[in-house]
């Protein structure tokens, strides 16, 4: 399967849902998407176009434009095609659905979104800090307005 017909098979099964979707390279292709259909456009990608690896799953903060966009990484073991799913989402209520039941390695990188961005995966089944101490819970350090951001010290800047 290559590049262009992964693109033109989300859009004719998800028209609706998609704001943009482009080939980026023959092996690069990328869509933003409304966050309703996260779930669904996931489970598609893997079982109808064998996207099989959660390669990553983020968060970019955009406080200019009250959004925080989460950002899927996911890749095939049967062909060489590297798709990014980007969704924004409001920055003062960030939530959107766990992909979890898809994904089962989504269950780390959501709960890191979660502690360092504030953003609430609804049906996550264990929706808690994986590295930060219970007292910074809440605080979202890699927001763009947390008090310590951006830490320009020596020891931050190697």
């Amino acid at each position: 399967m290559d590049a262009k017909s992964i693109i033109d098979s989300l859009v004719n099964k998800f028209q609706d849902s998609l704001t943009d979707a482009k080939v980026d390279s023959d092996i690069r292709v990328s869509a933003y998407l409304e966050p309703e259909k996260i779930k669904d456009v996931c489970q598609y990608l893997k079982d109808e176009l064998a996207f099989d690896h959660l390669s990553n799953e983020t968060a970019v903060d955009y406080p200019k434009k009250n959004e925080i966009m989460v950002v899927y990484h996911i890749a095939s073991y049967d062909h060489p095609v590297l798709l990014t799913i980007k969704v924004n989402l409001p920055r003062d209520a960030p939530e959107i659905e766990s992909i979890v039941p898809v994904y089962w390695n989504a269950n780390w990188y959501e709960r890191e979104v979660y502690e360092l961005f504030g953003v609430k995966f609804n049906n996550h089944p264990d929706l808690r800090q994986l590295v930060l101490p219970e007292e910074l819970l809440g605080d979202w350090p890699l927001r763009k307005d947390y008090e310590g951001f951006p830490n320009r010290t020596a020891r931050n800047l190697v």
